[in-house]
């Protein structure tokens, strides 16, 4: 039983750092303005939110998963994409039990992207004991954004013993954006 336990955990473990590894690889193609011309500094806004859904304009990404329960694993997740100067588009995407997948995204004001980042800031993420703390048991947690050219990226494997207070900040921020828009 105890050899079963360790293997599934060993493959959870796996399936994290992929999944991390994808979204590190997705926020490197970082940039801002959707619509922004070449050798300009005139700001064109695209035809439509959907143009704006690509890895190049994501500026901020929060994930959550109940993993290994009973009955079935779910997920959530919110994705700001830059939209205009003063909007972001904010994907949400959630699977359930029965890996059914439902997305919609909304218009929200771009302070949605700086009040994620005032949290981030507040609670230390990326530093000290966001990259060798304790890890959480029944949940994922993951919020990755580009910050002065690079990208951090926090998980809920290694986080301080407020982890998921911080975690809970920002997605308390993200649902009011989504119910506001």
């Amino acid at each position: 039983m105890a050899e079963r336990k360790t293997l599934g955990i060993r493959a959870f473990d796996s399936f994290k750092w992929v999944l991390l590894i994808m979204m590190i690889s997705l926020l490197s193609f970082f940039s801002f303005g959707c619509g922004k011309k070449e050798n300009t500094e005139t700001t064109v806004p695209p035809s439509s939110p959907e143009e704006c859904i690509t890895e190049e304009n994501l500026v901020f990404f929060y994930y959550e998963a109940v993993v290994a329960t009973q009955g079935g694993n779910e997920s959530t997740s919110y994705r700001l994409y830059k939209y205009t100067d003063s909007e972001l588009v904010l994907v949400w995407n959630h699977y359930d039990t029965s890996d059914n997948q439902h997305k919609n995204y909304r218009i929200v004001p771009a302070s949605v992207f700086d009040d994620c980042l005032k949290i981030a800031k507040k609670y230390k993420m990326g530093k000290g004991k966001w990259i060798d703390g304790d890890c959480i048991v029944g949940a994922e947690f993951i919020i990755e954004y580009v910050k002065d050219g690079k990208t951090v990226s926090v998980t809920s494997s290694h986080m301080p013993d407020n982890g998921v207070e911080a975690f809970d900040a920002v997605s308390k921020v993200l649902k009011q954006a989504w119910a506001d828009a």
